[in-house]
């Protein structure tokens, strides 16, 4: 949530200091010290309400700007839900059957990364296409987390494409493209680093060529189309599970279905 806040400020503005599990008692107290050495602004999320008074206190001691990230909102779930809260921090990462669906189905990923597990593509619940370089490995990883099972098949301009991609149903499939100028520039570094030899990899009349061959097969795949031209993968991914129009993991509360 604070990255997200600190968007809206010019770069550097602030310097972000974290300090994770403050609610477990050995930790509670070096982070008190923190904030008395280092006095600025604080953030917390803690859900006990007596390390959030003693936060508060503090913070009021020292004349430091404070702001609770969970207060408001649980207080305001409770109100408009009619529930009580029950303060309990252990129920934020259950070991619990979407849990074990989320681990399986980034072991799906690993196992359908560039090509891989061909025989069972078909099982793959998204299935990311497209020329070296567009961003499929860590979109697809990042898919795996939110608990998609998601595969990516590289193209290469003068290889078929594998006959297992023509074979799936094109709603669950999502070509990736990007402006070829970009793709030169990043095809360019990774060959230096990686001292690759000398090539069209990375020149830009042949990426060019590359991206419109690829959108043809995209075209005989009758898939969706997404271009990642200066887009995080966050945001790739979320555009993805809107295309393809895929229900993302829901968040439910004592039956009640928050959207």
């Amino acid at each position: 949530m604070v990255t997200s806040f600190l968007t809206q400020f010019p770069a550097g503005s602030f310097e972000v200091l974290t300090r994770p599990f403050i609610g477990e008692a050995e930790r509670f107290s070096p982070f008190m010290e923190v904030v008395s050495a280092r006095p600025g602004i604080v953030f917390h999320a803690v859900i006990a309400p007596e390390l959030k008074r003693q936060i508060s206190a503090l913070c009021e001691k020292l004349h430091v700007p404070c702001w609770d990230l969970t207060g408001s909102a649980v207080g305001f779930l409770a109100k408009a839900a009619k529930l009580e809260p029950q303060s309990d921090s252990q129920r934020l990462h259950p070991v619990d059957g979407a849990y074990c669906g989320r681990i399986n189905a980034m072991a799906f990923t690993l196992e359908h990364d560039d090509g891989l597990g061909l025989d069972t593509l078909a099982e793959a619940d998204i299935v990311l296409a497209g020329v070296s370089r567009t961003g499929k490995t860590p979109t697809s990883m990042l898919l795996a987390i939110q608990g998609f099972r998601a595969a990516n098949v590289a193209l290469a301009m003068g290889v078929t494409p594998p006959r297992e991609l023509f074979a799936l149903n094109s709603q669950k499939i999502i070509g990736l493209v990007i402006d070829p100028g970009q793709l030169a520039e990043i095809r360019t570094r990774r060959q230096t680093a990686w001292r690759m030899t000398q090539t069209g990899y990375n020149e830009p009349r042949e990426v060019a060529k590359e991206i419109e061959w690829s959108r043809q097969v995209f075209a005989n795949l009758r898939c969706p189309v997404l271009d990642v031209t200066d887009q995080a993968i966050e945001e790739t991914a979320a555009r993805i599970v809107d295309l393809l129009g895929i229900p993302e993991p829901s968040v439910r509360t004592q039956g009640q279905e928050l959207t």
